[in-house]
């Protein structure tokens, strides 16, 4: 390779840095070592189309505690003991109190549900390599987070509202102790972490319920974050003698040490029976103002740096449920997050909080600035459905989501949307009806049902089908998913190029992924640098098409790192940690440099064979008047490889231009919590006033030069 040199740079080289090689290279007007270049790359700044404005963005499903134990900031997991009783099966008995066996508490996870039937995990968005999962993708059930301190003993009691007329949430939990105390342990999410000097937020419904001849009928409680064997004390409050009442308290914990394994405990002095309905820790900086600030700021940041048009929210296969009855349903999630009963997340199981409802996510698409796209379900799950004739009480819970969001302030639901702290309406333009549903029972009539009512009182909203529905009912866009390894990845590229007139309708590209190396061998989590470079070149085809394809995303957004049950996701946290995988700065950088205009693009090969050289691109002008131009070039091949550019209709050389590349030698590569930054994009501003030429394009990579044009003419659009 030539070392990029003044005598180069005087005949009009544009030299270009890439610093994840290590070194200068040169973009130059002839190829290196005398190769012809592997392909040639015509961008044509005449021709073109608008690009769609919401082409990129995300999708959010509450999988691997992407929610839960994730985004959403509680600290307490099962805050409201549904999991426990869901897990216990009190939730499926006629019983009103369940007396827990000790031994219950000696794995880490309970038991999934005999409700949910093994069948569930190919049924589950998993068909594609379930069958050849390891054990890490496996889905492990409710984890434990409740301990009983000491001898306490445990019994779950059914719920009964704490006011009349009000909702409660599945069960709530007695301790019983003897003359030494005890008391009940949270172990958090994994661990409960706190900072030195941080503050915390406890909340705690509580009441004493003496039975038999215990004497101690206003016992005395302390809650202490603590560490893992309990032995240091990181703050402790008294929640003072408690009464035969419900009283919800509310206390503010300092920790005086930083430790990511701590723990929650509420310890009662002497012997007594107390009950509690919920334990709720947030960071105080959460529980600021009148309004729950709900998300983890650390998560929410790496959203906001994403820059998306939108966010798909809340699934996904979690939308459907295994069976109707553990779908999620939105009436429930609202209201304070102490009176929601929460439910269980069947398909990707483990117990919802709920705390993630309706308001929440529309918090999260105003707080990205992005537009909201609300999935909801038409009375279709996974093992069953609602007939047609029966699916209007259905209809109507969608149109009565429309109006909580969207509505006056003084309208049935929208009133509600007020008294959560909120009076101005969130704007809502897309609406999908079911996720995969097409060919189960029911859903062409179902779709119709939805469709015609929502479509008459809102006629503004976009819906969105779950597959094209052909002359069989209207569509405005219709999803299209795809999970697949990294060679078909980067050859379907060209799967939207040939798409037959669709009319007045588009293509939302709302899930696509690599989970496996090759068919049938799930990738290695959570992803690597080969199947992100792989998923660039298909996004070449997509901007290529974004006159038919109108949005697209890439999925699962986020995994817990103790809760890996998909092979390859974008973001990777665990309780206090978080990195983007190679895959989110390719979503990341399409998304920056997504721009407002196609710029023509053709790729041709030396031997006319795509499949080999693995090299794509596409280009857009980043500014109405196209004076900023970004270039997308992706080399999907375990070597360097030289390209033939032409720029058609730019006068002379850019003055200035930056370059940004993502690159790895190592296709397995992939970031981690110890290295983070492993590969990343790196970025070099050059100056140069010669034409761009033959480039060097490193193994496995994504580079974009942009380019500012401002002190050239005008440059013609067709």
């Amino acid at each position: 390779m030539h070392q990029c040199s003044a005598a180069w740079c005087k005949q009009g080289c544009l030299a270009i840095a890439l610093l994840a090689l290590g070194q200068a290279r040169c973009v130059n007007s002839a190829a290196p070592d005398g190769l012809a270049p592997a392909a040639k790359i015509t961008f044509d700044l005449s021709k073109g189309h608008a690009m769609a404005e919401h082409l990129w963005g995300i999708f959010f499903e509450e999988i691997s505690h992407a929610g839960d134990g994730g985004l959403y900031a509680e600290m307490i997991s099962d805050r409201s003991f549904g999991g426990l009783a869901y897990a216990l099966g009190l939730s499926h008995s006629e019983a009103t109190h369940l007396a827990v066996p000790a031994r219950f508490f000696e794995h880490e996870y309970f038991p999934i549900p005999p409700a949910v039937s093994s069948s569930n995990l190919t049924n589950a968005r998993l068909s594609g390599w379930a069958s050849a999962a390891p054990s890490e993708y496996s889905l492990q059930g409710q984890p434990r987070s409740w301990l009983p301190v000491g001898k306490t003993a445990v019994t779950l009691v059914r719920q009964q509202p704490i006011n009349a007329g009000g909702r409660s949430s599945t069960a709530y939990i007695k301790i019983s102790t003897d003359d030494s105390g005890g008391g009940l342990t949270n172990t958090g999410y994994w661990g409960i972490p706190v900072e030195k000097d941080q503050d915390y937020q406890l909340a705690v419904i509580i009441q004493s319920e003496p039975s038999g001849d215990v004497t101690n009928k206003e016992p005395r409680v302390t809650a202490k974050l603590e560490s893992e064997t309990g032995k240091e004390v990181y703050a402790s409050a008294d929640l003072g003698a408690i009464s035969n009442s419900w009283s919800h308290s509310k206390v503010m914990l300092t920790s005086n040490a930083t430790d990511a394994k701590g723990q929650l405990t509420l310890y009662v002095e002497g012997e007594a029976d107390v009950a509690v309905r919920l334990v709720s820790l947030f960071p105080a900086e959460n529980v600021k103002g009148a309004v729950l600030q709900p998300f983890r700021p650390d998560l929410l940041q790496y959203l906001k740096d994403l820059q998306p048009r939108f966010v798909r929210m809340p699934g996904g296969c979690y939308v459907e449920g295994v069976r109707l009855e553990t779908a999620a349903w939105w009436k429930p999630s609202i209201g304070p997050f102490w009176e929601r009963p929460g439910h269980y997340n069947s398909v990707w199981n483990y117990w919802s909080t709920d705390g993630m409802g309706v308001f929440e996510y529309f918090q999260l698409a105003e707080a990205l600035d992005a537009e909201p796209v609300w999935v909801i379900n038409n009375g279709i799950a996974h093992e069953d459905s609602i007939p047609a004739a029966h699916i209007w009480p259905l209809v109507q819970d969608a149109l009565d989501l429309i109006e909580f969001v969207s509505g006056a302030a003084d309208s049935e639901w929208g009133s509600l949307r007020n008294k959560m702290g909120r009076s101005e309406p969130w704007d809502l333009n897309y609406f999908a009806i079911g996720n995969e549903d097409c060919g189960k029972p029911w859903y062409v009539e179902n779709y119709i049902a939805f469709f015609t009512a929502i479509r008459s009182k809102y006629p503004h909203m976009r819906l969105i089908s779950n597959c094209d529905m052909d002359d069989h009912a209207p569509t405005d866009l219709f999803d299209w998913h795809m999970y697949t390894d990294p060679q078909n990845m980067f050859d379907r590229r060209h799967d939207f190029d040939n798409v037959p007139n669709l009319q007045d309708k588009q293509i939302f590209a709302s899930e696509f992924g690599v989970v496996s190396d090759r068919p049938g061998t799930p990738i290695s989590f959570p992803g690597n640098a080969r199947a992100a470079i792989a998923e660039a070149g298909f996004m070449t085809g997509v901007e290529r098409n974004s006159e038919q394809v109108a949005m697209a995303a890439f999925a699962p957004l986020f995994s817990n790192w103790n809760d890996r049950v998909w092979p390859h996701n974008l973001i990777i946290f665990d309780n206090h940690r978080v990195f983007g995988t190679v895959s989110y700065y390719v979503q990341k950088l399409f998304s920056v440099y997504q721009g407002v205009r196609y710029i023509e693009t053709d790729v041709s090969y030396r031997d006319g064979d795509s499949h080999n050289h693995g090299v794509a691109a596409s280009a857009s002008c980043q500014n109405t008047a196209c004076t900023k131009v970004a270039f997308k070039m992706v080399n999907f091949n375990e070597a360097s490889q030289t390209v033939d550019v032409e720029v058609k209709g730019l006068s002379g050389g850019p003055t200035s231009m930056v370059v940004t590349t993502l690159n790895s030698t190592d296709g397995t590569a992939e970031n981690t919590f110890d290295t983070p930054f492993l590969v990343s994009p790196k970025q070099h501003k050059v100056k140069s006033n010669g034409p761009m030429r033959n480039v060097t394009l490193p193994a496995y990579s994504l580079t974009i030069v942009s380019i500012d044009t401002s002190s050239r003419p005008s440059i013609t659009q067709a």
